[in-house]
């Protein structure tokens, strides 16, 4: 098995999270393959498109031909493409279904049968759903949504695939914030500075709900840290990604944009529409990969308010700009 691995395949790689790690690993000197469908352009890779080590793929994952194709010569895969927000795959569930289950087990399946020795599949903290007390890896799932289940249901059935030949590890990602190259704004820290900086206001629904966040450069930077970890520290191996002290209450958030941006209005209700509720322990990965955070919310919340009031964004609010 190739210890160090140099060229990566990265499906979802223009994504919010995508163009990020793209970029990472060219920087860090890796070739990188992008399967993505572009359903919002090549515009989040504009500042890589020349890169000699950036190729792109444009197709559905689905497309089973095209991911053997793309697939060849690979060292590695990393799986973020997904249908996601709970309404978005609610509408449609055969194709949620079809894309964040059945596609994604191919993926993994192919990667194992034609010699791609790693594989890194993106989940979320959202797993343990409604529960009391502090998760860790070890801890009982309790997955609320479709979208939930079906990445609980992958990565059961991806890290089944494990073997001397194939090392796959999951990372269950916190809720991201932070500015990208495709930036979204259905994100909670994203969504409430919008508002702020659109609208002089922002509205918070509940605000106890504990919630984790992480910045999406170091969300990141832990795929890159997964990737070059030696093969026996990740090999079926599941990490929550983001640190103890970014775990957060909505209203904190809030608080945190207040902080920054003095002169909005916080507006609160008392009915939660999420009812997510969950409190995460970040000590796995920081023992095993030696990840830490470099970024606050309160970085993420003045970066997006800069870049709308400058009129680096223009017009948060278009469609393009969310994927729920």
């Amino acid at each position: 098995m190739t210890e160090f691995p140099k060229k990566i395949i990265i499906a979802g790689g223009a994504g919010y999270l995508g163009s990020v790690l793209t970029g990472q690993l060219l920087e860090r000197g890796y070739a990188v393959r992008v399967l993505d469908r572009l359903l919002f352009g090549e515009e989040s890779l504009a500042a890589w498109r020349d890169h000699p080590n950036l190729e792109i793929f444009r197709g559905d994952l689905r497309d089973i031909r095209l991911v053997l194709e793309a697939l060849r010569g690979m060292d590695a895969a990393i799986l973020l493409a997904a249908l996601v927000g709970e309404k978005a795959c609610d509408d449609d569930p055969v194709e949620t279904v079809g894309v964040n289950y059945v596609a994604t087990i191919a993926l993994a399946e192919a990667c194992a049968q034609f010699g791609v020795p790693r594989f890194i599949f993106a989940s979320t903290d959202s797993a343990y759903g409604i529960q009391e007390g502090i998760m860790t890896e070890e801890s009982p799932l309790n997955p609320m949504s479709l979208y939930a289940r079906l990445k609980v249901q992958a990565e059961q059935k991806i890290l089944s695939l494990a073997s001397d030949q194939f090392a796959p590890c999951v990372l269950r990602m916190a809720t991201i914030y932070g500015l990208s190259p495709r930036p979204r704004f259905d994100l909670i820290v994203n969504l409430l500075t919008m508002n702020a900086a659109t609208r002089g206001r922002c509205t918070v629904y509940g605000g106890k709900q504990w919630r984790p966040q992480v910045h999406v450069a170091d969300a990141a930077h832990a795929y890159c840290l997964a990737l070059e970890a030696p093969v026996e520290s990740v090999r079926g191996q599941v990490f929550n990604v983001g640190s103890n002290e970014q775990n957060y209450q909505i209203g904190q958030l809030a608080d945190l944009i207040r902080e920054a941006i003095p002169h909005v209005v916080v507006e609160t209700t008392d009915v939660p529409p999420d009812l997510r509720d969950y409190h995460v322990n970040f000590d796995k990965i920081k023992r095993a990969l030696g990840y830490e955070v470099q970024r606050s919310v309160a970085d993420g919340v003045c970066e997006i308010y800069q870049a709308i009031v400058s009129g680096q964004i223009p017009d948060p609010d278009q469609e393009k700009h969310r994927n729920a």
